[in-house]
């Protein structure tokens, strides 16, 4: 098997191709090194990369696996983290050099600890936007998509989807308060799962705001999320707000079709303001799946517009609260866009986020009875593919977090947060441009398991698509194709 190889193998059959001794966990860390060198200072998925750190961690799990001891489901697997994970002698700036540049956490967040502790190997630190916001530090080199240098990869955990998109890792984790796990992952072309609400633990994760985040796995199919799930989910003595029960399974029930599955459309939520060839691929989806046995049931979502303002109002409170103890102090070190929201969030009255917290809680009883109808919910992941880097998707989705249209963008994506509920981004083939579309599944809370085993029963159905984005093994050549600094960054070596 030829390196590149090696680096698009699913998470499930490397470990167990690992474990079976066919391929050493050495080989396999040094292959994902190599194409990081080759690649990264193209896409700029890593803001650091642990290359000593991770060779040693392999060779442990390679002496492991010579007496015959198996560390886990994990075990040899290479995986990455978005910046903001507290991890243990790396460094952790959350996309903000300035401010946490030298920030060396003594003791790794609780999910890296535990995706550790099943054998995975850490390659290092994912690029992020600014604090998890909307915009990455001007002081960074900007993450492009693997896709089309000149694209977005959509934020804020846009290093984990492109580290997983371009082989750079073999599964990441990253954060979703209001879409990014799902946006990256949808405009990367990968999976992008998010969980419900305390289903991962937050500690050590820094927070953008805490009672909307979100932990979950970006992987290259529906089966390695729900082992990477599976590996970080569970209680939390340190997190008191993660929940009781234990991890989804490892491994997804295998199903025939969909018979009995109940599948909500609303029809107005999933189309106003889409792009046509979106809507083409999510109808694609749905009638794939009452194909495959499930039964399509058109439902309407309660008070979106209230919602989102409840949503907003929520955001604004905890993202402001989260920094007070930084902002205004430090406001020259902040990039522009996270200072301007933040003194925008500062003249909003404070006393409205006790009546917002009560507005959420009331849609979460809706949406629950939303569920008591249907299984899952189709709609998109994205309304449109990846924009133009340094284009309009930054002001698109700023106006939707402020509520400025009642049908923003960020409706797809942010109601969930607020929902608390487990969703899904799943590929669903290419635009008219070539880049990836996805479809997104949402279910119950506390239904992971659940969405998950109907999401991989939906994936196989999906347009045939090239999973490799074309990116030459030359950097020289890729970049004499590409308009701007393509190769402008570079990841700190830890």
């Amino acid at each position: 098997m030829i390196p590149d190889d090696i680096c698009y193998e699913p998470i499930v059959r490397l470990a167990a191709r690992i474990r079976a001794k066919e391929m050493s966990p050495t080989e396999v860390v040094q292959a994902h090194l190599d194409r990081i060198e080759r690649l990264n200072p193209l896409v700029n998925a890593y803001l650091t990369v642990s290359a000593d750190r991770a060779l040693a961690a392999a060779r442990r799990a390679e002496d492991a696996l010579a007496r015959g001891e198996d560390v886990g489901p994990l075990h040899g697997v290479p995986v990455a983290v978005k910046d903001l994970f507290d991890t243990a002698g790396i460094a952790t700036t959350c996309g903000s050099p300035r401010i946490l540049g030298g920030n060396v956490p003594r003791r790794s967040a609780t999910a890296v600890a535990r995706l550790e502790a099943a054998g995975a190997v850490l390659l290092g630190k994912l690029h992020m936007t600014e604090f998890a916001y909307v915009a990455h530090h001007p002081d960074t080199s900007p993450p492009r998509n693997p896709w089309a240098l000149d694209r977005s990869p959509g934020g804020s955990s846009s290093g984990s989807a492109i580290a997983v998109a371009c082989g750079l890792a073999s599964g990441a984790l990253g954060s979703d308060t209001v879409a990014s796990i799902r946006l990256p992952a949808a405009w990367c072309g990968v999976v992008g799962l998010k969980p419900t609400w305390g289903r991962v633990s937050r500690d050590g994760v820094f927070p953008l705001a805490a009672s909307l985040d979100h932990v979950g796995p970006i992987a290259r199919s529906v089966a390695d999320a729900a082992l990477l799930l599976h590996c970080v989910a569970g209680p939390d003595p340190r997190d008191p707000s993660a929940r009781l029960e234990p991890p989804p399974p490892r491994e997804i029930a295998p199903r025939d079709g969909l018979a009995g599955v109940r599948v909500g459309w609303d029809e107005r939520y999933a189309t106003a303001g889409v792009a046509p060839e979106m809507i083409a691929a999510l109808r694609a989806a749905r009638e794939r799946m009452s194909a495959i046995g499930a039964r399509i049931v058109p439902v309407e979502l309660p008070d979106v517009h209230a919602s989102l303002a409840v949503f907003n109002a929520v955001f604004a409170a905890e993202m402001r609260a989260v920094h007070a103890r930084l902002f205004p102090e430090r406001v020259a070190d902040y990039g522009p866009s996270l200072r301007k929201a933040l003194a925008a969030f500062a003249t909003r009255d404070p006393n409205g986020h006790v009546e917002a917290a009560i507005g959420a809680r009331a849609f979460r009883h809706r949406i629950d009875r939303l569920f008591a109808s249907i299984d899952v919910l189709l709609c998109p992941a994205w309304p449109f593919a990846a924009t133009r880097l340094g284009g309009d998707e930054r002001d698109i989705v700023m106006a939707g977090v402020a509520g400025e249209n009642p049908r923003c963008v960020v409706r797809f994506t942010c109601l969930w947060n607020l929902a608390a509920t487990p969703a899904v981004a799943i590929p669903w083939g290419s635009g008219s441009d070539g880049l990836p579309l996805a479809v997104q599944l949402v279910a119950r809370a506390n239904e992971d398991a659940a969405l998950l085993s109907i999401a991989a029963r939906l994936e196989p159905e999906a347009p045939a698509r090239n999973t490799r984005p074309p990116l030459s093994c030359d950097p020289a050549a890729v970049r004499a194709t590409q308009p701007g600094d393509a190769a402008d960054g570079a990841a700190r070596r830890g």
